[in-house]
């Protein structure tokens, strides 16, 4: 890829990857991308990319780890009647955005390598973000950018929708509490499907 990108190019790797970087959709379908076994396979034949797959599940690991904690704070906060121990929250939270910044990094290093070999520069610059992912999900058999943004919204509603019906009949909850757990579940319940099923894609 050149480093002088087209000032009139729809599309150019640095614009790609900044999407994966700061856009959780783009960033959930690159990443759904790169987790096939048939990418992992032809990057790691290369020997390339191998330390950033390796970094990532770890991440994920570390991740899941965080997840038990922060669930295990919560049981023990209520269990002893002190709200204030949810404080404790903060550090698991404040490595969880930290892990998700470098997840975040190794997702666009090994999205980048898969792009360099697999589509050309001018192929790149002709397409929007859109086109490329619908490409590559014709290509793989997996949903495109669409789905995924399309599937995680419906996840989220389901989930808001659920708490804020079915938590007041089980608990008695204000409404500023409500609203907070159903955040957290909404969240919680994205973030232990992503896991898991990444986990799952790794070799």
């Amino acid at each position: 890829m050149s480093n002088d990108p087209n000032p009139n190019a729809v599309s150019t790797m640095s614009s790609v990857i900044s999407s994966i970087e700061n856009d959780r959709y783009t960033y959930r379908w690159f990443l759904t991308l790169i987790c096939l076994p048939e990418v992992q396979k032809g990057l790691s034949a290369q020997n390339k990319a191998q330390e950033d797959y390796a970094a990532l599940k770890m991440i994920q690991i570390n991740k899941i780890v965080l997840y038990l904690l922060l669930v295990g704070v919560i049981l023990f906060a209520y269990l002893i009647r002190q709200p204030l121990v949810v404080l404790i929250e903060l550090v698991p939270l404040a490595a969880l955005v930290y892990l998700f910044r470098k997840n975040c990094g190794r997702v666009a290093a090994i999205s980048r390598q898969f792009l360099l070999e697999n589509i050309s520069s001018d192929e790149l610059e002709r397409q929007t973000l859109y086109q490329i992912s619908e490409y590559f999900s014709k290509k793989y058999n997996i949903p495109s950018l669409v789905d995924i943004t399309a599937g995680q919204d419906s996840i989220g509603r389901k989930v808001i929708l659920g708490a804020i019906f079915f938590l007041p009949f089980i608990y008695a909850l204000s409404t500023r509490q409500l609203l907070l757990v159903s955040f957290i579940a909404f969240c919680a319940s994205l973030a232990i499907v992503n896991t898991a099923a990444l986990l799952r894609k790794f070799k």
